[in-house]
């Protein structure tokens, strides 16, 4: 999915980022899944994940989530016109348990409301080994369309 959107450079999904995680989200039924692998170097605490790794993935694979789900609603594919970028307004994420380096993180989100469609509110749950360790919401508002680039906020303009 990241390979679809507009200037990857980001850290935690930009496929153009030779030093980013460059996580992976797919679109699977109604939610968005995302499977990724810790490196040593990504460590809290000895042996576990860091924390801001953490709200990293899941914030990456939240905005995915809210563009996939963005195209879906329009019943096209995620490489067709316009294209949509959207980013945060808001995470609230809650650490349940830790998260194992040496475990894949799997993370599932979806969207559990649209507003004024722009505003999308995304639940995400983080799992390792099948435990779920983590929680957030995600507040993700549309920035730029490729349709109206005169109505983004320059930051946000991709070109």
């Amino acid at each position: 999915m990241q390979e679809t959107l507009p200037g990857g450079v980001c850290f935690g999904c930009g496929p153009d980022n030779d030093h980013g995680m460059q996580i992976q989200s797919f679109w699977e039924g109604e939610e968005c899944i995302c499977e990724w692998q810790p490196k040593p170097y990504h460590e809290g605490w000895a042996r576990l994940t860091c924390g801001g790794v953490i709200a990293t993935i899941v914030d990456c694979h939240c905005i995915a989530t809210a563009t996939a789900a963005a195209f879906h609603r329009e019943n096209r594919p995620l490489d067709s016109e316009p294209k949509y970028l959207f980013a945060t307004g808001s995470i609230h994420l809650r650490f349940l348990k830790p998260a194992s380096v040496a475990r894949p993180l799997t993370l599932r989100a979806h969207v559990t409301e649209v507003k004024f469609d722009k505003k999308y509110m995304v639940h995400c749950d983080v799992y390792t080994e099948g435990k779920k360790t983590a929680e957030a919401d995600v507040v993700a508002i549309l920035v730029y369309r490729s349709d109206r680039p005169d109505e983004a906020v320059p930051a946000f303009r991709p070109d």
